[in-house]
Parts: structure tokens; sequence; C-alpha cells
């Protein structure tokens, strides 16, 4: 549901950062340089409607079990509080899609709600290959004038359902029938995978499973609405690219290769000088699990000298599939990057050259998500609730302000409290 006070608070973020444009800036600034920096601007999906037949096959919705669609909502308003109240500007894609349109009983922006309406009409398919040539053209007219009559929050539904209408002709009432389905966004309130954000700007990836192609383009809409362009989009044939596999880390940046994000993308992020560093670590992963599928959902930053591991990827025997090895490139003067190490064993790079101690996540902690935390600024996180005591006490223990958040739902698609937010501004 759009939120009238919230709008109010958009709007007013929203319109000056279009006043930058407006003052000659080309694209509003946008970037990270160290995951444990201070998070000054989030985006994130509030979701809704979308996830109802994903509550009915939550397999092919990529979700581990049911949801309980109403409980999963509150979590997420939870969770977006707590964000404001960690300091940080939370906008939503409702919010931005909204934004100008009239949507919040103030007069419309005519430029913005033409955009959205001419991005929806992409997700609207009149199926018409049963119909004769003459309805068939008809009915493309038809739609046309439906697109000019609907309403902005119902243009936002389109674009979260993508509805498809299968078109026949009867000889009777109005000559037509049809067979209604959809292909809803359900994953889209994972924000963190369809784009990175590096210390340049914004990189959108390529999803590697076909249930979130269409979010890659949702969010790149908004993002440009926002006036924050993003740098380049990942193509080709075996590049894909998914934000759960990025950490930036001042000089350094992590980024992982396995079931999600390939290496034809990282050579993409490097070939086009994307990164905003000098050194590039490439974590291999050959595990290939669902439940492991991103870097994010094993291995988190803390701070500059202290991460947090899965303690069975800690492992160093060389026949385990659990097992990281690290290819490390390194920029030239030139902005070429190439590689000057390979195989180099992950943990011990991150106790010997970056200095940083870790916290092993045990095997029934990482069960419950508590590796998928949101770090909000230097040794202050938030993470899922219902931890062990164990960990919640070497945490303490650390000196690490940790803000636990109860996301049973929002965790049953294989993420958490990283896995929904992007992060696009830090300090």
């Amino acid at each position: 549901m759009f939120n009238s006070r919230s709008s109010i608070s958009i709007s007013t973020f929203l319109s000056s950062l279009i006043g930058s444009i407006m003052r000659g800036r080309r694209s509003v600034r946008c970037g990270q340089t160290c995951e444990y920096r201070k998070a000054r601007l989030i985006l994130t999906h509030d979701p809704g409607e979308e996830l109802f037949l994903g509550a009915l096959h939550p397999a092919a919705a990529l979700f581990r079990e049911h949801i309980d669609i109403p409980e999963l909502i509150a979590e997420h308003a939870t969770y977006r509080k707590v964000l404001e109240e960690a300091g940080a500007r939370v906008l939503t894609v409702r919010q931005i899609l909204l934004d100008g349109t009239g949507a919040d009983g103030k007069p419309a922006d005519r430029t913005k709600l033409e955009n959205l309406r001419r991005f929806a009409a992409g997700f609207l398919t009149f199926d018409t290959q049963n119909l004769s040539p003459e309805t068939a053209g008809q009915q493309k007219e038809y739609r046309q004038s439906i697109l000019a009559k609907t309403s902005p929050r119902d243009l936002v539904r389109i674009i979260l359902r993508q509805p498809i209408i299968r078109l026949s002709e009867t000889q009777i009432n109005t000559g037509l029938k049809a067979e209604y389905s959809e292909n809803p966004v359900m994953n889209l309130f994972y924000t963190r995978d369809q784009l990175i954000t590096t210390a340049k700007g914004v990189v959108i990836g390529r999803m590697n499973s076909p249930q979130r192609e269409k979010g890659c383009d949702i969010l790149q809409f908004c993002l440009e609405k926002i006036g924050m362009k993003p740098l380049h989009r990942i193509e080709g044939e075996g590049a894909h690219l998914e934000g759960g596999d990025f950490y930036p880390f001042g000089d350094t940046a992590f980024i992982g290769c396995g079931m999600r994000t390939t290496q034809p993308a990282i050579d993409q992020l490097m070939e086009h000088d994307l990164l905003g560093c000098n050194r590039l670590v490439v974590v291999k992963d050959r595990l290939f699990s669902q439940a492991e599928m991103h870097l994010d959902t094993y291995f988190n930053i803390i701070d500059r000298n202290l991460v947090t591991l899965t303690a069975r990827r800690m492992t160093t025997d060389p026949d385990s599939p659990d097992l990281l090895l690290a290819d490390i490139y390194l920029r030239g003067a030139n902005g070429v990057y190439t590689k000057t190490e390979e195989d180099v064993g992950f943990v011990e790079l991150l106790r010997s050259r970056i200095g940083a101690a870790i916290i092993p996540i045990s095997e029934e902690d990482a069960d419950r998500l508590a590796g998928n935390f949101l770090t909000v600024g230097s040794r202050r996180i938030i993470g899922v609730a219902g931890q062990s005591e164990a960990l919640r006490t070497e945490l303490k223990h650390r000196g690490v302000k940790v803000t636990w958040v109860g996301l049973d739902n929002l965790c049953k698609g294989y993420g958490a409290a990283h896995c929904m937010t992007q992060v696009l501004r830090r300090r």
C-alpha cells in the first residue's frame, strides 16, 4: 500500500536529487568504498501481493518453504524501520515508481506518469496468436487504451505481477474470452542481487535464474528515475553477476565466483574499470549449494579487521568441496587488471594479508542465516534474531553492536538482512 506520509519524505528527497541534475550534474552521486562504512542510502522493495503464487509453490519461486505473506510484509516494515533508526535513508521500489505520478493525491508530473505508463506496458502481455489478424490488430489498440486509463497504483501492480491475457474468439457475449496468468517478480524484495554498488557507482547485473530476470529492469528504471545512472549493464553469453557475491573493502574488493556469478561477468567489471579499487579477490566456490549460492551467505565483513565465515568453509582439505580458494588481480597504472596469483587459500589471505580476525559461524547458526547480516557502520550490524548464545557472546566480546530483528518469513527465500538491501551510498 502506498504510504502518504512516506510519499512526502520521498518526494522531498527525490526533488533534491532531481534538483542536482537540473543544476548541471549529469547524475547523482552513489557508491561505496567499504562495506563497514556508515550506511547512508539504502534501496529496498516492500513485498506485497506479488508473492501469492510463490506461497502456493515455494520451490518453483526459489523459496525454501511456505511463507505467511501478511507476516512477511510486517517483518519487512519492521526491518525498514530498524534501518532508518540506524541512520540510513531507506527508499523502496514502490515509492520510487509512484513518486510524482499523483498516487499521493498531489498533481501528477506528466513526464513521470507517462514514463511509468510506458515502462509498465512492457510487463503486460495480450497473447493474440489465436485471433484473426483483424481482431489481433484491434486488441493492440485496445491494450493501449486500457493502459492510458490505468491508475499509477495499478501500473505498479502490472510491473510486479506481469499479467498475461491469452485471448480467443467466441460467437457470444463480447466476442472474446481469455485465460489469465501472471509471472510475478516474487524475489524482488532481495534487492541485493540485481546490481552491485562499487566505489565508482552502480553496475546492473545479469541474473542466473530466469525467475529473477525482470528485477534488473525494474531496479534500473528506479535508479535512472532518481538520477543514479548505472555505469554499465552486464551482458553476453555466460556472463552473470549477482550482488550477493560482491563486497567493497577499501582498495580491495571481494567477489564470489560460482553458482550465480561467473568469470565472464567478473572480467567485464575489470575490462570496463568499474570497481574503483586496485586489488580484486575472486573467491572461487565449488560447493554449488542453493543455501550458499552467494558469497554473502557464508562470508561477511564487520570491520576493517573483523569478518565472519561459516566454520565448515574454513577447511584446508584440498579434496573438500567446502574449500575456498581465491585468484588475485591487481590493477596497473594503465587501468588494466592482471591476475597475479591463483588458488590462494582464502582463510590464510584474510588472516595474513587482510589482517582480519575471523569469527566462525557454526552450522546451527548458519542454518539460521547468522552470517547474512547487514553492516551499517564499523562494528555495528543488523542480524537475524534467534542465534546461539555462543555467537552472541563472541560478537559482544569483539565489541560488535548488534540489532537483532525477527525475519522468520523473509528468510525463507534463502536470504536475510544483507540480501534484502542495496546500499547505494556509504560514508
